[in-house]
């Protein structure tokens, strides 16, 4: 999970930012109920989403490999926890953007459950962080 990475992202001083297609209120909602530890914005229009490729549609969240990590997550004692907010269509994604040298990570799911690799994102965060002392 992305969160077992705040340790490291704090030491490299890294910001942590999600963009969620849900109202202002859900944001702060989420916030509160999951303890995010970084800055949330909304993107009801998901024009955020479209620019960075994110998928969405019925294929992308009912289909064998989704039905999978969600059957394994289940299995293995997994709760939401929070109720959904905004829209459920829409997968996201994780990138690593650097102010200088652009997008140096991204990772677009493919499917409910399709996480990120965490070593390689660590790497382009590492990457971030180097290229901010040049």
């Amino acid at each position: 999970m992305l969160s077992s990475l705040m340790p490291k992202l704090r030491e490299l001083n890294i910001g942590l930012a999600a963009i969620g297609s849900g109202t202002p209120y859900m944001a702060v909602n989420f916030q509160k109920e999951s303890q995010f530890p970084g800055a949330l914005y909304v993107d009801q229009n998901r024009q955020v989403y479209n620019a960075m490729g994110c998928n969405r549609g019925l294929k992308y969240v009912l289909n064998t490999r989704s039905l999978s990590s969600i059957s394994k997550a289940v299995g293995e004692g997994y709760t939401q926890g929070i109720k959904q907010q905004g829209d459920g269509l829409q997968l996201g994604g994780v990138f690593v953007i650097s102010k200088t040298k652009g997008i140096l990570f991204q990772h677009v799911e493919e499917y409910i459950g399709h996480h990120a690799d965490l070593e390689k994102l660590l790497e382009a965060c590492t990457l971030a962080k180097s290229q901010l002392a040049e």
